[in-house]
């Protein structure tokens, strides 16, 4: 089975101290970091969709502006246009919705779902999810073992793999540990089936995703950005067009060349102590 590549556009199209962009001006360059994610090697390009009412509810106050301005910009249209320019260029869209109503916007532009670590234990989105019978993908970064315990047995087989994370942006490579990512597997009796385990890593490294692949990750995340230096938190968490490529290329070698998975072990851990 071959590595998915996941390009995490995310919020990287929006200036938000911008008041006066349009949905025009942030549909052309969240086209653009599609096309670019696409030649960069990415399979699968991945946003976020958020609903103020809804997610009013439980976000703290201080995002209401950023969360406001998001919807603002993204309306109904504008993930259609999206998920039309995807198909147009053979990449898949993606979009983790913050809440029940962000799911229920962009549920028939979407063939399965994200899930965001903060909110595998928002069962009212969690519902839903789980009404319209599609594979979820779920992240780990801010959860509790008992927390991803409860997602999994709730979802059961519809979960398609378990993103192991690390929560820190940029996250330092010496904090990344895959015997943690490994242990995700175990939560297949709670599943009631083999469960895979992918990788969104927030590092800047390119070798650490292929480390991850000779692992036995299914599938690598990657915030991408067209240049680091823009406003907000996650370009300077983000790969750039060429290093998305090299990563690509590095997990592709991954799949393919190396010893043997027990040797790999090893070799991974003797790398961890290096660093």
């Amino acid at each position: 089975m071959s590595t998915e590549f996941i390009a995490k556009i995310g919020k990287n199209f929006i200036d938000s101290t911008r008041g006066n962009q349009t949905t025009e001006e942030v549909l052309i360059l969240a086209k653009r970091m599609v096309f670019c994610a696409k030649q960069s090697g990415a399979t699968v390009v991945k946003f976020q969709t958020h609903v103020v009412e809804d997610e009013i509810k439980k976000r703290k106050g201080i995002r209401f502006d950023w969360i406001s301005l998001n919807e603002k910009l993204t309306p109904t249209n504008f993930w259609f246009e999206i998920a039309t320019y995807c198909d147009g260029l053979g990449i898949e869209f993606l979009t983790t919705p913050m809440s029940k109503l962000a799911a229920q916007k962009i549920d028939v532009f979407v063939k399965r779902w994200k899930v965001s670590s903060a909110d595998i234990v928002d069962f009212e989105l969690l519902e839903f999810l789980r009404s319209t019978g599609k594979p979820v993908i779920i992240s780990t970064g801010m959860s509790t073992p008992e927390q991803i315990e409860k997602c999994v047995e709730f979802l059961g087989n519809q979960i398609q793999y378990i993103n192991y994370c690390v929560s820190i942006y940029p996250c330092p490579i010496y904090v990344i540990d895959f015997r943690k990512m490994l242990a995700l597997k175990e939560k297949s009796h709670i599943a009631r089936k083999p469960l895979d385990v992918g990788f969104s890593d927030h590092s800047l490294s390119v070798e650490v995703p292929a480390l991850a692949v000779r692992m036995g990750a299914v599938a690598i995340e990657k915030h991408f950005t067209l240049d680091r230096n823009a406003f907000g938190p996650d370009h300077k968490a983000s790969l750039l067009p060429e290093e998305f490529k090299k990563m690509v290329e590095l997990c592709k070698l991954a799949e393919t060349e190396g010893e043997s998975f027990e040797e790999e072990k090893v070799y991974c851990e003797t790398y961890r102590k290096k660093i």
